[in-house]
């Protein structure tokens, strides 16, 4: 879990996703001479704060995304959202200086507040003040949504043969991602086709917490059907506990790559949790092993 409690500390909000990226490539230069085969890194000015981890020869790809909901100061201290942060009575945020402020909804203006008179810097970005803990087996923290869909492909990553793990940005921000991008490098230089994508749920009446890993019939996004039951087959042989979603509304990258040029087929699978895009996020420790396992069983069988 340390490895998850540093990525949920990084400051990343749509825009800044730089700081996540080059923490990864700490990492992977820090930890790959041992594994399986040892990836190529892909990034640079071409890539923005995109980053691809290219395994031998790839014929598959996973997709986790690295920025967060937060805010931007405006004039007068206006905090304008970044992406959909949750509607909290009230919470601490934080810059990328550590300097942290207090909060809250005004439920009548529908808009965030400072709760006292402070001065924000126009043009300051904000997120959750960070505040990780493990509970039982319940993991607690803000920014889960998606760092622990990277924390996964970072789990898998010293097994992986021939599979590339894309990091995105700009996910949070409306059509706004760079899924595009990647998926069109990926299919012209490595003829990829089959994306996953891992990234986080939400906990539902149907979708219940520490049952194990989601996969998506749909969002605002549908995957194609014949991908998604050999996807579903798959995951019945693996044994691993899953569940079925099904929602209307929501999206993620796939929803970006499903309405590209591309035919490229993608399904989401992720772990759900409770206050999604919250600054108190939970996700259950049964649902992290199950989203893990899974994507072991699918990479080595796609």
């Amino acid at each position: 879990m340390d490895l998850l409690k540093q990525l949920c500390n990084i400051h990343a909000p749509s825009g800044e996703e730089y700081r996540v990226r080059d923490f990864i490539i700490d990492y992977v230069k820090d930890n790959s001479k041992d594994w399986a085969q040892k990836p190529k890194l892909i990034y640079g000015d071409d890539y923005q704060d995109c980053l691809l981890l290219v395994f031998g020869e790839p014929s598959c790809a996973v997709m986790a995304h690295m920025d967060s909901v937060g805010f931007t100061a405006g004039y007068n201290n206006e905090l304008i959202p970044i992406g959909s942060p949750a509607v909290n009575e009230s919470s601490e945020i934080r810059n990328e200086d550590g300097k942290i402020v207090d909060v809250y909804f005004d439920n009548s203006a529908k808009e965030w507040k400072l709760k006292k008179d402070e001065t924000l810097s126009p043009g300051s970005t904000w997120t959750w003040r960070p505040g990780f803990k493990v509970i039982g087996d319940q993991v607690i923290s803000p920014f889960l949504d998606n760092r622990l869909g990277i924390y996964t492909t970072l789990q898998i990553a010293p097994l992986l043969k021939d599979t590339i793990i894309a990091f995105s940005t700009y996910e949070e921000m409306s059509k706004g991602g760079k899924a595009g991008f990647l998926s069109r490098i990926m299919y012209n230089k490595y003829q990829i086709n089959k994306i996953l994508i891992a990234d986080i749920t939400w906990v539902t009446p149907y979708v219940k917490f520490g049952e194990g890993v989601a996969i998506s019939m749909r969002d605002v996004g549908i995957p194609r059907k014949k991908f998604r039951d050999h996807i579903v087959q798959l995951e019945r042989e693996s044994e691993v506990p899953f569940q079925i979603e099904v929602e209307k509304a929501g999206g993620s990258d796939g929803t970006i790559i499903g309405a590209s040029d591309y035919p490229i087929d993608w399904i989401f699978i992720g772990a759900p949790e409770e206050n999604p895009h919250g600054h108190i996020e939970k996700v259950h420790q049964k649902d992290i092993d199950s989203m893990i396992e899974m994507y072991k069983y699918l990479c080595h069988r796609l």
